[in-house]
């Protein structure tokens, strides 16, 4: 509960002193899954939802599927690329 107090004619508040919350442990996501994934499903964006790139991961869905899977080529030669280029995760955190 805060406390009041009067300094100068002015009534200041005081808040209680709350400790910072703990630090949050991120874990690195698995390259090796990363990397089947994009080779396997590549073409669903799988890969890139796994790795948390969720815009990346919704376009290629759609060139996939509002194409009727005849971009799909498309969108598993960019998954290919994906898998050979990109060493992070959208939390830039390095794939292990």
């Amino acid at each position: 509960m805060p406390t009041q107090f009067t300094f100068g004619g002015y009534v200041h508040t005081a808040e209680p002193f709350r400790p910072p919350p703990p630090p949050v442990l991120l874990r690195a996501k698995s390259r090796n899954s990363y990397i089947l994934l994009g080779v396997f499903l590549g073409a669903f964006g799988v890969h890139n939802f796994y790795a948390g790139y969720k815009h990346r991961a919704v376009a290629q869905l759609a060139i996939t599927v509002c194409t009727l899977f005849v971009g799909s080529f498309v969108s598993w030669i960019w998954a290919i690329v994906e898998v050979c280029t990109v060493e992070r995760d959208s939390r830039n955190i390095y794939m292990v």
